[in-house]
């Protein structure tokens, strides 16, 4: 860890079903409760960084997704966007915090927007960093944004999850893994290389089989009406050149959440939070600073 602020034992509670979930609390300070709801099959190292300051002034709340990290398979089939949504709540009422700020990192967007669309009332503010409401199929049909189809790779790629899964593992152990990606064009020169292979020799320690069935089940469930329940101020952080979250489509979701503002940084991937931790921090801090006490 970055800092002391954010130096934290795993808890493992019960969620709705019965599901063990590894639950992260950290920080100090008295201000808004910060819930962060991360990517699939994403760990902590994206965010240690940008957080670090943010934890001086207030608790920081973060959960493993189930079947993933510290928590457990999942004791039921629910793997939507709403059994993370009530997972997040089981974490959060667990720790017996009301009203918390929420932000969000790729697909955590969909789950995020789920928790602010089921529970308005305890949501006091909104970041969504390079995540929208999900992939639609249509876009990828209609524009041919590649994106788009995401969900349909991800529900062929996990029939042959045994077979990729060494070739993978051996792939991201090798030194020269962090030269390849950047040479891949898909992170900035910026990026932080130790948080870099953090996730991802963290993704590929997950079983792949659950990271492809999941996200084809969060990211491939789009809810794009979600946008306009959406009653808490809303900062959305998008990457001009992220390949994943298209600058478009990060443009409709600001514009479709009443009152959303939109923060764009130049030259930023989809990896943002690594590439330009301290600006990110800097926003993050300035939005929680207006929120409501």
């Amino acid at each position: 860890m970055t800092s002391p602020n954010l130096d934290h034992e795993p808890e493992l509670i019960r969620s709705f079903d019965g599901t063990l979930l590894s639950v992260r609390a950290m920080g100090e300070g008295d201000g808004t409760p910060l819930l962060v709801a991360n990517g699939i099959g994403a760990n902590l190292a994206l965010w240690r960084r940008s957080l670090a300051d943010v934890a001086r002034t207030r608790s920081i709340v973060t959960w493993d997704h189930r079947g993933t990290f510290g928590s457990a398979q999942p004791a039921s089939e629910r793997i939507d966007p709403g059994a993370h949504a009530e997972d997040a709540m089981s974490a959060m009422d667990h720790l017996d915090l009301d009203r918390f700020a929420l932000a969000s990192w790729s697909t955590g967007g969909r789950i995020a927007l789920e928790i602010a669309h089921r529970y308005p009332d305890r949501v006091s503010g909104l970041v969504l960093i390079c995540g929208t409401y999900g992939y639609a199929l249509t876009r990828f049909l209609r524009h041919l944004e590649m994106p788009s189809a995401l969900p349909l790779f991800a529900s062929v790629a996990k029939h042959f999850s045994g077979l990729l899964e060494g070739p993978l593992r051996g792939l991201v152990a090798r030194p020269e893994i962090v030269g390849l990606i950047r040479q891949s064009g898909f992170i900035a020169a910026t990026a932080d290389t130790t948080a870099l292979v953090d996730f991802i020799r963290g993704m590929a320690s997950c079983d792949l089989r659950t990271i492809l069935d999941m996200f084809e089940a969060v990211a491939g469930d789009p809810a794009p009406d979600a946008l306009q329940s959406i009653e808490a101020p809303t900062l959305v952080v998008a990457g001009e050149r992220d390949p994943f979250t298209p600058l478009k489509q990060m443009e409709e979701t600001a514009g479709a959440i009443p009152g959303a503002r939109l923060e764009v940084y130049d030259k930023a991937t989809h990896y943002l939070p690594i590439e330009y931790p301290a600006r990110l921090s800097d926003d993050l801090r300035a939005f929680l600073a207006e929120l409501p006490a």
